[in-house]
C-alpha cells in the first residue's frame, strides 16, 4: 500500500505552527514534542521509556542515517544547516498543504505567510474559537452583542481565506452539550467580560460561556459553509479526559438548526470507537487520528484499525496535530501512512477490499477528503 500512495501529496488538515529556525534543540525539547505532558519531570524522566518517543527516535536515526540514539539524532541535526534540515523532513512527509491553528503558537513561532515561505508548503489558516471570541469579550455589553461580534470576526476571517473553526470547549468545559440556561449564561459573561476590564487575562470557562458560543458558532460555520473542528479525546491534563467524549456532541447532529454543519472529530482517542460510530450514522461527521498517531506507539495502528471498522474511508482525514519542531511533523506523516497502509492491506488480505479500492481509500484519507470537505484549491 505504501508504494501505491508514493509521493502523494497529503493535506495536513490539523497542525499548528513551527518555531522559526536556526535554533539548537535540546534533548528535553525534543522529548516534551512527543508528550502532552506538562509536568517537566515527564520529559526528564520518563518520556525516553515510551514506544512512541523510542520510535520517532529510531525513524529520525533513518532519516540522518546516524545510530538510532537520542544523543546522535540530536548531534547531527544541530550540526546541520537548519533551513535545509527542515526541508529536508518536510519534503519527506509529501505534504502539500496544511490547514494550521495558529492559536496554539509559542514565542518565536513562524506566521503563516512567513512558515509558506520557509517550508514552500501552502499554509490556509483555522480560527480558534475560543481565542477570537476572548479578543472580542471586553468591547461587547452583553452575549447577545458578543456573539454578533464573534460571528462578523469568524465571517470576515473566512473573506480572507481562513478554511475552517476550531473549538477547545473540551479544555474549558464539558463536551455533554446542553441547553444554555440565559441567567448563568449572564452571570459567566459579566464576570469574565470584568477580568478583561481589569486587564486579565479573560480565559472563557464553564459550560454556560463555552457551550453558548459553541452553539453559535456551529450556526455560524454552517452558513459559512465551513468544517467546525473539535477538539476530542486525547490531550494535556488541562482537560478532564472524562468529558470529551464526541457522544456529547450529539445536539449538533440532531437539531435540524444545524443541518449541513460538516464537524471534524480531532484526536477522538480513546474515544475513537465512538468518533468512528458517529461517522458511520450522521452524514456530516468526520474524523482524525491526528496526536494518536506518533504519540501512541502500536496503540495508534490498533485505533487506526478499529476506525475503518466503522468509519467510511470518505470520513477519515490525514492529520498530524504537529507543533514547532519539523521533527514531529515528519514522524506523524510516516507513522500515519504506515498505519493506514497497514490497516488496508488488511482488509485487502481478509477479502475485504481490493488492492485497487484499497489505493483509492488511502489517497481520499489522505488528501480527497480533506480537499472537499474543506472547499480547498490549489
Amino acid at each position: 500500500m505504501l508504494r501505491a500512495w508514493a509521493g502523494q501529496p497529503a493535506i495536513d488538515h490539523h497542525c499548528h505552527p513551527l518555531r522559526r529556525w536556526p535554533y539548537q534543540l535540546s534533548a528535553l525539547e525534543l522529548r516534551a514534542a512527543f508528550t502532552e505532558a506538562l509536568d517537566p519531570q515527564l520529559a526528564a524522566h520518563h518520556v525516553v521509556h515510551t514506544s512512541g518517543y523510542q520510535d520517532a527516535i529510531h525513524r529520525l536515526g533513518r532519516e540522518l542515517r546516524c545510530e538510532p540514539t537520542e544523543t546522535a539524532v540530536l548531534a547531527s541535526r544541530n550540526a546541520k544547516d537548519a533551513a535545509g534540515y527542515a526541508r529536508q523532513l518536510l519534503s519527506s512527509t509529501a505534504t502539500g498543504m496544511m490547514l494550521v491553528d495558529a492559536g496554539f503558537a509559542t514565542a518565536g513561532a513562524f506566521t503563516l505567510a512567513e512558515q509558506e515561505q520557509a517550508t514552500g508548503i501552502a499554509q490556509r489558516e483555522i480560527i480558534r474559537l475560543e481565542t477570537l471570541a476572548e479578543s472580542l469579550i471586553k468591547e461587547a455589553d452583553d452575549p447577545h452583542e458578543w456573539f454578533s461580534a464573534v460571528r462578523s470576526a469568524l465571517d470576515a476571517a473566512i473573506r480572507r481565506g481562513a478554511v475552517g473553526v476550531k473549538t477547545i470547549c473540551a479544555y474549558r468545559a464539558t463536551l455533554r452539550l446542553q441547553p444554555v440556561d440565559t441567567d448563568a449564561l449572564g452571570v459567566a459573561f459579566s464576570a469574565t467580560r470584568l477580568r478583561a476590564e481589569r486587564g486579565e487575562h479573560p480565559r472563557l470557562s464553564g459550560s454556560a460561556l463555552c457551550h453558548a458560543l459553541l452553539f453559535e458558532a456551529a450556526l455560524a460555520c454552517r452558513e459559512l459553509d465551513v468544517p467546525l473542528q473539535v477538539h476530542c479525546g486525547f490531550g494535556d491534563p488541562d482537560e478532564d479526559l472524562a468529558e470529551t467524549s464526541p457522544l456529547g456532541l450529539r445536539p449538533l447532529f440532531i437539531d435540524p438548526a444545524y443541518r449541513g454543519l460538516r464537524v471534524a472529530l480531532l484526536h477522538c482517542y480513546p474515544y475513537h470507537r465512538e468518533a468512528a460510530y458517529l461517522c458511520s450514522v450522521f452524514p456530516d461527521v468526520y474524523m482524525d487520528l491526528s496526536l494518536t498517531i506518533p504519540f501512541a506507539g502500536l496503540e495508534g495502528s490498533r485505533a487506526m484499525r478499529e476506525a475503518l471498522g466503522l468509519c467510511p474511508t470518505s470520513k477519515l482525514l490525514y492529520a498530524s496535530d504537529a507543533s514547532r519542531y519539523p521533527e514531529v511533523f515528519f514522524v506523524a506523516a510516516a507513522a500515519h501512512r504506515e498505519a493506514l497502509a497497514g490497516a488496508m492491506s488488511e482488509l485487502v488480505d481478509h477479502g475485504i477490499a481490493d488492492t485497487t479500492a484499497a489505493a483509492n481509500a488511502g489517497r481520499q484519507v489522505l488528501a480527497e477528503n480533506a480537499r472537499r470537505i474543506y472547499n480547498l484549491k490549489d
